[in-house]
């Protein structure tokens, strides 16, 4: 698979919680598992303590691997975490990655995010 390590912004307006998507394939092959990094970035004065939830968007062909909600755990002001997300297509095809919605804990703010990129999903060697 080919792949990126580096960062882009999912919603360029929150200015509190920044979410990149640190590194993730462009190509794979389907039934390949593949791993996604999202950073989190605080930019306050505050800690945040996050918890993420993972929804498979309606008839997409990747399904999320392990727990789809999770505890990220506490992020200090000014630093960030990045939080590995497991993968598997399931059929060929250009397929977005999502949704997630990532919920600060201490006053119940949500960030949602309908799409995390795409991906293309070949089919495996013969």
């Amino acid at each position: 698979s080919s792949g990126i390590n580096a960062e882009w912004p999912l919603r360029p307006g929150s200015k509190e919680l920044i979410a990149t998507v640190h590194s993730m394939p462009h190509f794979i092959t389907s039934h390949e598992q593949f791993r996604v990094v999202l950073r989190l970035r605080n930019t306050t004065d505050k800690k945040y303590n996050l918890h993420i939830t993972l929804q498979t968007i309606p008839k997409s062909g990747l399904v999320w691997i392990g727990d789809i909600r999770r505890l990220v755990g506490d992020v200090l002001p000014g630093s960030f975490v990045d939080v590995p997300l497991d993968v598997l297509p399931i059929r060929s095809g250009v397929w977005e990655i999502g949704e997630i919605t990532i919920l600060n804990l201490i006053n119940n703010k949500e960030f949602i995010y309908t799409s995390i990129g795409q991906i293309l999903v070949g089919l495996p060697d013969p």
